[in-house]
């Protein structure tokens, strides 16, 4: 079958490395699905930033520690399901599913995947195959980076809350999900994604370059969704004013998508990083605690009813989609490659195929 991968990892430019960077390549057809398994039929995916993050050996002793290659990559999509393994209950054969798998699991970028069901939920007829493609693993991060600071649908009408990073995939859901349930929503974002923030349904949108403006933010609750190897990436970016601020309401939350757990086990190996990460966790909740702040990483998990949940909010007709283009599937390994996830605005999915169904 047909599969994107890499057969190294690569610290270079990908662009010009055909064996280091991300690239299609035939590889056997996956086998029958284990016990507890779902084979799919994949019909569109998406980039996200960890798997650009995998390709350099990010992580590497912890998602890959036996330096097994070639690697394929991806960590969403929608698909159809061909087959069910023992013990599967509630999925029948050519039902359209979204998945949403870390790094543990195989990589949706490939023409057939078997995944466990916890990566697996049911997709209602009114999402859209492409907007399916692109909302899975950034979806559920945003879920769990909101829940972090306490914006649940039941929680979040009319607080305020800064979302760092608002532009890009998981922040574009995020602001969507937050705006829906009723809070009150800053983004911050470079000045050329303002009018896209704005579309989502940002309250207000703030130029991140802009200092004084970053400054004078003054919210409760902030979730850091900035790439953790951005241009303009700082640890723990608007932690420090809010730390200064007296709470204005139910108290003060900061929680993060950026955290050195996967720097540390990529430099020190699996045991020290672990030990070294969630050290200095420790150390930044206690220090955060004396100053009247939780605070937060968030650690992508499959969940499948979230999953299931997450494909229901975006099937309403009154959401605003979050997918900024369209691909086919072959312009997948260039877009990867160059970096476009970083920057771009929302998600870009990439499909399988002429014809493809989107409801």
């Amino acid at each position: 079958m047909k599969a994107c991968l890499i057969e190294r990892y690569s610290s270079g430019d990908m662009q010009l490395d055909n064996i280091g960077g991300l690239h299609f390549d035939n590889v056997d057809t996956a086998p029958s699905p284990t016990a507890g398994e779902i084979q799919v039929k994949m019909l569109g995916t998406s980039i996200n930033p960890i798997d650009q993050l995998v390709v350099t050996g990010y992580g590497a002793p912890l998602f890959n520690p036996k330096s097994k290659f070639p690697i394929i990559l991806g960590r969403d999509g929608v698909g159809k399901v061909l087959s069910i393994g023992a013990g599967v209950k509630g999925f029948e054969v050519g039902q359209r599913v979204i998945i949403a798998a870390s790094p543990r699991f195989p990589g949706t970028y490939a023409e057939i995947v078997n995944l466990p069901l916890a990566c697996v939920a049911p997709i209602p007829d009114g999402l859209s195959g492409e907007l399916a493609a692109g909302i899975g693993y950034a979806g559920l991060t945003a879920w769990q980076s909101l829940a972090a600071v306490g914006i649940t649908e039941a929680t979040a009408n009319k607080r305020e809350i800064i979302i760092n990073g608002a532009s890009g995939g998981v922040g574009s859901i995020a602001v969507v999900m937050a705006t829906a349930w009723g809070a009150k929503v800053t983004g911050t974002a470079s000045r050329k994604n303002h009018e896209w923030l704005m579309q989502l349904g940002c309250d207000n949108v703030v130029d991140y370059s802009n200092s004084a403006d970053m400054n004078r933010l003054d919210a409760d609750l902030v979730v850091n969704l900035a790439s953790p190897r951005g241009d303009h990436h700082v640890r723990d970016p608007l932690l420090p004013e809010l730390l200064q601020r007296p709470s204005k309401e139910k108290g003060k939350a900061y929680a993060t998508t950026v955290m050195p757990l996967l720097e540390k086990v990529t430099d020190n190996g699996l045991v020290l990083g672990i030990v070294g990460g969630f050290s200095g966790l420790l150390k930044s909740r206690l220090s955060c605690a004396l100053h009247g702040t939780r605070y937060s990483w968030v650690i992508f998990k499959e969940n499948q009813e979230r999953l299931r949940l997450l494909a229901g909010f975006f099937a309403q007709p009154s959401i605003a989609s979050v997918v900024s283009e369209s691909h086919a599937i072959d312009a997948l390994p260039n877009a990867f490659n160059a970096g476009e996830a970083n920057t771009s605005k929302g998600k870009q999915v990439y499909m399988w195929g002429a014809g493809i169904e989107t409801n």
